[in-house]
């Protein structure tokens, strides 16, 4: 597979292209072409020309894009088809190209607090963000994230994509379990919703709630 990596209206990112990457993240519990998800030599990595080249995926996978502090994915294109989040299957031997990876700094940030019932601040627990479209929730999704708290219950997760989201903050969460569709469908109705725009900036206070 390979493309070019571009900014938002087709231009050159400004800067280098030390830290852009991309990675084929398999499904149904395969292993990357280079065993440890993140790109290895010249394999997925983006070049000083903005071009990248990933070879040896097998099944199915989706591209994912490993980008610097300060930018994110807006969406990957295939010879005008956008596959950002869909499934590729490449068989044996296929050559594909005209992947065109379109990023943005402009940056979408989620930030907050975690408190008791009394509205103090707690430190402990896990903020699960995901998506209110359960269609998105898949393996290694863009739409979900998680994150803990500092020492003050001050918590902050940016380059989430713009869209509409819940957002819950839970006791105890096995690491892992945000990526079953079936918790999140058990969190769904704890969540507090919220919608971000690009580049937006939004706050929320969680209220600490037990694992259900």
């Amino acid at each position: 597979m390979s493309g070019q990596l571009v900014a938002d209206g087709g231009a050159t990112p400004i800067g280098s292209a030390a830290g852009f990457s991309i990675v084929a993240h398999p499904l149904n519990g395969g292993q990357p072409p280079d065993s440890s998800g993140i790109a290895t030599l010249d394999n997925g990595r983006v070049r000083d020309n903005w071009t990248f080249t990933l070879s040896g995926t097998f099944g199915p996978a989706r591209l994912r894009v490993t980008v610097p502090d300060g930018w994110i994915v807006k969406a990957i294109m295939q010879n005008g088809r956008d596959v950002t989040d869909a499934v590729l299957e490449p068989t044996n031997g296929d050559a594909l190209a005209g992947f065109q990876v379109i990023v943005s700094d402009r940056v979408t940030t989620l930030s907050g607090r975690i408190t008791d019932d009394k509205g103090a601040p707690l430190t402990d627990g896990t903020v699960v963000v995901f998506s209110s479209d359960s269609a998105k929730w898949a393996d290694d999704s863009r739409f979900v994230r998680t994150t803990r708290p500092d020492q003050e219950g001050r918590f902050q997760i940016r380059g989430l994509p713009p869209g509409e989201y819940l957002a819950a903050a839970i006791d105890d969460v096995e690491e892992g379990m945000w990526n079953d569709p079936e918790y999140l469908a058990s969190i769904r109705n704890l969540g507090q919703r919220f919608t971000l725009g690009e580049a937006d900036t939004h706050a929320l206070m969680l209220r600490l709630l037990t694992r259900p």
